[in-house]
């Protein structure tokens, strides 16, 4: 894609105003972490095509195809406390929930960051800390979404855990609209982080949570437990009752719902 093909019908007031469209970039970001050093404004948007050196939440890998795939990161300067900033993860998946409902899908969220169709994987998220600048801090929102895919673009073992726009409806998504309807959608849900107003985004992840009320397996690290999911709270934590009917804050882990 080129600038001009997003620009042209972009309705947002910052969010993809300075946007870079690049054909290969290691991690896109990592470009935006150096504009951030550099003192690049928020809501600078840098896309690629492909990435050589793609990653995803707990070190994972994330694969890039070029005209089938939408991959970007956008820059944030939130005032925000440190430990308000998982909540950003959510409102993007929020986001990206609504952009899919406005192309008739029905996605589900997976906490904290995943966002499902059909059970499978379509989009990946990845919040990073960004550098200082003047004393701000930044933060790197980065997005991966699977539009065009077919089947035999995925890796054997990922075909029945993965999916794309494509694979679910038999109809290729426009990639330069789906980008500009969900760069508008994430600077509203963005917005309600960022006034504090985080019970909006939670309102939202609710109806569309594809843990809550379920039996969840959580990963900590060298430690596991099991318990029900019940709810996130104002900071975009999970809420689990373990096992002994305890209430565990979950910030940062790896939960599988777990079947029956």
């Amino acid at each position: 894609m080129k600038p001009e093909q997003i620009l042209k019908g972009l309705k947002t007031k910052t969010f993809g105003r300075n946007l870079i469209c690049m054909e290969e970039a290691t991690s896109t970001n990592d470009v935006v972490a150096e504009l951030a050093r550099q003192g690049a404004p928020e809501g600078t948007v840098v896309a690629a095509e492909t990435q050589t050196k793609g990653r995803g939440r707990l070190g994972r890998h994330w694969a890039s195809q070029e005209g089938k795939s939408l991959t970007f990161s956008i820059l944030l300067r939130p005032k925000l406390h440190a430990d308000e900033l998982p909540g950003i993860t959510l409102a993007a998946a929020v986001a990206m929930a609504k952009t899919l409902e406005d192309f008739h899908f029905r996605p589900r969220i997976k906490w904290p960051n995943d966002v499902l169709l059909e059970g499978r994987k379509v989009c990946g998220i990845l919040t990073e800390m960004g550098p200082k600048k003047d004393r701000m801090a930044s933060v790197v929102l980065g997005i991966g979404i699977n539009l065009n895919q077919s089947s035999r673009d995925f890796p054997k073992e990922l075909r029945e855990i993965a999916t794309s726009l494509y694979r679910i409806s038999g109809r290729k998504a426009g990639r330069a609209r789906f980008f500009q309807m969900l760069l508008l959608n994430m600077e509203e849900t963005y917005r309600w982080v960022a006034e504090r107003h985080f019970y909006k985004v939670l309102t939202q992840w609710r109806e569309r949570s594809s843990v809550l009320g379920r039996q969840v397996k959580v990963t900590l690290g060298h430690r596991v437990f099991y318990g029900q999911a019940v709810d996130a709270d104002e900071k975009g934590a999970l809420l689990v009752r373990n096992d002994v009917g305890i209430i565990e804050r979950v910030t940062s882990a790896d939960v599988q719902t777990i079947q029956f």
